[in-house]
């Protein structure tokens, strides 16, 4: 049996997500079910059939491979259906300054490289692909919630020049009302000049066509139960049904459960966060706030929030969710999120909402992602721990991890930082006790410090 860390409202597999996302894309196409009974024989095994699983599935396929996914649900029922959009820099829960202390300042240009070449990435699939994603924003704006935090943002400016040539902003109070970025609690802001806001879902759903042209088997509705090493092969498990395959990947991120494989068990620590999306907003209900920009928000709290315009005048505005999947918990995290709407644009206080949904982003104790080979076995593999920033760099993720599985990278061209296997948290079972705490920590120096 698969070991979760939340109740099993969380892991819900019979339909995609309400959101806004499903509902504006157009449906994916039919895959494949297994049979209930049998076998199946494939080169690789995927397990996951989100951003990451179906960018390593649709590399190793175009390199020969013969590939099967198999997701739990449909692809985009997890984080790649749920999440808000963002496709930006990010990947850890550090700095830069903070990484090159562990690992060195070239090891963390190169992670920064990486970063930037994941937003490349989903640049170049929109384009070649012609998918229209809804696209929008020249990069993201991070707004300074306290007078003291503007200089925390020179700071970031400062840390941005010396590992990555992108350009940068620093913007004041007023320059952000003239740019049509008024926001209460708002004293400062940076603009980063790279990434950009699409529709998830049909980015999404790109990718799931491409990879149905590789040649690549998407099954739905199959849970892997287990697997076990034979031979120089493994055999996986869903009920009666038996999958043999050479080699073995886990993309299931914030999904992930504790004992497949084991190794996972105690070093993520998958965390809800909420989105709400209002009604189009007419232009002069835009011009009484003063946001009339589409530039891709977030504010500097720790707990913090991340909102932007959409293209059709609805308003994104996400954050965190509730601590655990219950009725109960997802009621009072969807109150917190639209009482700190309602403060921070107080203009819209009676503005209705037509969409609320919770997902699972995934952080890891070493607050950086892993790409490579899971250790204690000789072929079984994963990409995972995005810290929120998965369209990006899940799909980049992906990718590296199938040149790394096929030999046309080592681990010196992935980096140290997306090399060196995570830790374990310490007390790993009293996870969420600990991040319980953390939360009301963090929400009073959000609040006080």
């Amino acid at each position: 049996m698969l070991k979760r860390i939340y109740q099993p409202a969380a892991y819900r597999t019979d339909t995609l997500p309400d959101s806004y996302w499903v509902e504006s894309a157009s449906p994916l196409p039919a895959c494949e079910t297994l049979p209930k009974e049998g076998q199946l024989k494939t080169d690789i095994a995927i397990i996951g059939g989100g951003y990451c699983g179906l960018s390593t599935a649709l590399e190793l396929a175009r390199n020969g491979a013969s590939v099967a996914v198999f997701d739990a649900g449909r692809s985009g029922w997890g984080a790649s259906g749920r999440n808000g959009g963002f496709c930006c820099m990010g990947g850890s829960g550090k700095g830069f300054g903070q990484l090159a202390k562990t690992f060195g300042e070239d090891a963390v240009k190169q992670f920064a490289r990486h970063q930037r070449d994941a937003i490349d990435l989903v640049d170049q699939r929109l384009n070649d692909w012609d998918i229209d994603a809804d696209r929008h924003s020249d990069g993201e704006v991070v707004l300074a919630h306290k007078p003291n935090r503007v200089a925390e943002l020179a700071h970031e400016a400062q840390e941005l020049s010396h590992f990555t040539t992108i350009p940068t902003e620093l913007l004041s109070r007023d320059a952000l009302k003239e740019r049509g970025l008024c926001a209460a609690e708002t004293y400062g802001g940076l603009h980063v000049q790279a990434g950009f806001g699409i529709n998830p879902m049909k980015y999404l759903s790109g990718l799931h066509e491409q990879c149905a042209r590789a040649g690549v088997r998407i099954f739905e509705q199959a849970t892997i139960e287990r697997f076990e090493e034979d031979g120089d092969t493994y055999r996986l498990f869903v009920g009666n049904t038996q999958i043999r395959a050479a080699k073995i990947v886990i993309a299931t991120n914030g999904y992930s459960a504790e004992n497949l494989p084991d190794w996972i068990g105690g070093r993520l620590m998958p965390v809800f966060s909420s989105i709400l999306i209002t009604r189009p907003l007419h232009p002069d209900e835009l011009e009484n706030q003063g946001w009339t920009s589409d530039l891709m928000a977030f504010d500097s709290r720790i707990l913090l929030h991340y909102f932007r315009k959409l293209p059709d005048n609805r308003f994104l505005f996400g954050g965190r969710g509730g601590i655990t999947a219950t009725p109960k918990a997802f009621a009072a995290g969807k109150q917190d999120l639209l009482d700190n709407f309602k403060r921070m644009f107080p203009a819209w206080q009676d503005v209705a909402f037509t969409h609320h949904w919770n997902g699972l982003a995934c952080l890891s104790q070493s607050w950086r992602p892993y790409i490579g080979r899971v250790p204690g076995h000789h072929d079984v593999w994963t990409a995972l721990a995005w810290h929120g920033n998965g369209v990006a760099m899940a799909s980049l993720g992906g990718k590296l991890l199938a040149e790394r599985m096929l030999g046309i990278c080592d681990e010196d061209d992935l980096g140290a930082v997306l090399t060196t296997p995570m830790k374990k948290f310490p007390m790993a079972s009293f996870r969420r006790v600990a991040r319980s705490i953390g939360y009301r920590y963090y929400g009073l120096h959000d609040r006080f410090a």
